[in-house]
């Protein structure tokens, strides 16, 4: 893919460089003149020093050869105006808006006329303040959020003590608005699941699930062989 991001802040430049190690083409706006040098030794893709609130800006970026343009500075409005622009130029852009005031997120997605101008809204420090929030009462998972959907997908180690290592997956009473959706072994083989398939005795398991869930799938899922051997 080719991507356009405006801003190369901390958020911005390890988008960048994630975008980067993936094999994708970056170019990025930053209005700063010290960073977009700073920057131009970092990255591979080039670095426009300039307004990407300017079309000119946008154009001098190939923004209508682009297929998504992410708008990732500290300025909401910035941003907002950056994304229209973009898909007035480039209509079939993927355009990313970032919203620094969580406030703003409901507002710009309950306008019907701004909505056509974004494919996806992401807060981080909304999703930072989540994260924390959920480690700090239900800790100990190695989590991705589903903040909006009220759900996760988190990860379970499994070695030869764990109580469901070894069985089926059709085995396990697993907690409602529970599912399994992948597995690997331990070589680190990928697994796509069916209730036949039978755990191995080392390796992960990835589980998609609603928060409240979380409590009983982890009880199951960490569970040793030895609670149980004790326990008889």
């Amino acid at each position: 893919m080719f991507v356009v991001i405006m801003g190369a802040g901390r958020v911005g430049f390890l988008v960048a460089k994630m975008l980067e190690e993936d094999g994708h083409d970056v170019t990025i706006i930053e209005l700063n003149k010290e960073r977009a040098k700073e920057l131009s030794m970092q990255i591979n893709g080039l670095v426009i020093e300039g307004d990407a609130t300017d079309p000119k800006t946008l154009e001098e970026a190939n923004i209508k050869q682009a297929d998504a343009f992410a708008a990732l500075t500290g300025k909401d409005d910035a941003n907002l105006l950056a994304c229209i622009l973009a898909k007035h130029l480039n209509p079939k852009i993927r355009t990313s808006l970032r919203i620094g005031n969580p406030k703003n997120r409901k507002i710009f997605e309950e306008v019907t006329d701004l909505k056509r101008y974004f494919d996806f809204v992401i807060s981080p420090e909304e999703i930072a303040a989540e994260y924390i929030s959920r480690n700090i009462t239900t800790p100990g998972f190695n989590r991705v959020l589903f903040p909006k959907e009220g759900a996760e997908i988190v990860k379970f180690d499994i070695d030869e003590n764990s109580e469901i290592a070894g069985k089926l997956v059709k085995e396990l009473d697993l907690p409602k608005d529970a599912l399994i959706i992948a597995v690997y072994d331990e070589k680190g083989n990928l697994i796509i699941p069916s209730g036949d398939t039978k755990l191995p005795e080392r390796g992960q398991v990835i589980v998609f699930a609603k928060n409240s869930a979380l409590e009983g799938l982890k009880a199951l899922l960490e569970k040793r062989k030895s609670e149980e051997e004790d326990s008889g």
